[in-house]
């Protein structure tokens, strides 16, 4: 796992202190300057453990709870503590987006719900144990992850998360034109041919540049679909620890989630729950 999480966030870090620079450069420079310290000392301070709330509410676009918002959650919540799942602080996204999770873990105990998660378990669409399920499911995927200095990693990759979008939409707004989808396969192809190339012609460091880009477009994606079976499958285990399993599959399932048969049984699998101390009358 810590392999596989260098070989991701290396280069995000990487292209995101790159880019960094450059912007740093192009401004004049005190005000470069000014800019790249307090960038410095912004990341200092999340790594810290200050401007959590606010650093939360930017890089994932969410807000603290509302009263009404709390009222609605606070059985859910009662349900976990009595599971021995801690929460602390309870935001809500701005914005409700397909692709973003029902419910994700971040910082130190916050988690970050939908939108339509308070809609849903408000009027009555999804129960509290289904919401607590999924819940304590973001709670697992957070705690397999392990993550240190969460909020600072996250704070300095922005802009390889903002390159990373600008590209998908480029990919997306092109995808009609012939071949576009060849010629990314093709990609490896290229990357040798540019290496033969600047060798041949003794511009051996830029041609290796180039490939080690074109290298990472394969590691990178696959590191992470190495990462993500790993953290669902100990997210499960987590849930199931706390004998939420049953619920879970159920919600997964009547919501039409993909699930292999093995997850499925997985979770449906029963854990014995230690016996709890009975008391006896004794007749002397």
């Amino acid at each position: 796992m810590t392999v596989l999480r260098v070989v991701t966030l290396g280069p995000a870090l990487l292209v995101s202190f790159v880019l960094t620079v450059v912007v740093c450069a192009l401004l004049p420079p005190a005000l470069g300057l000014v800019v790249f310290m307090a960038a410095g000392g912004l990341l200092v301070a999340l790594a810290l453990g200050q401007l959590q709330e606010p650093a939360i509410a930017a890089l994932t676009r969410s807000r603290p709870a509302t009263e009404a918002e709390y009222g609605v959650l606070a059985p859910v919540l009662a349900e976990l503590g009595g599971r021995g799942v801690d929460v602390g602080a309870l935001f809500v996204r701005r914005v409700q987006r397909p692709s973003t999770p029902v419910a994700a873990a971040i910082g130190r105990r916050t988690v970050v719900v939908s939108p339509g998660l308070v809609e849903a378990t408000y009027r009555g669409g999804v129960t509290g144990a289904e919401a607590a399920a999924a819940v304590a499911h973001a709670v697992g995927r957070h705690q397999a992850l392990r993550p240190r200095l969460e909020l600072a990693v996250l704070a300095a990759t922005t802009p390889w998360r903002v390159v990373v979008a600008t590209f998908r939409g480029v990919g997306r707004a092109f995808a009609w034109l012939p071949f576009m989808r060849l010629a990314w396969r093709l990609r490896g192809v290229v990357g040798v041919i540019c290496v033969v190339q600047s060798v041949a012609e003794g511009r051996a460091a830029p041609g290796l540049l180039g490939g080690a880009v074109v290298a990472l477009t394969y590691l990178v994606p696959a590191a992470g679909r190495q990462i993500g079976p790993r953290i669902e499958a100990e997210a499960d285990r987590f849930v199931l620890a706390r004998g939420l399993g049953p619920v879970l599959a159920g919600l997964l399932r009547r919501f039409g989630h993909p699930m292999t048969l093995e997850r499925m049984r997985q979770l449906e699998a029963a854990v014995e729950q230690p016996q709890r101390p009975r008391l006896h009358l004794v007749h002397g």
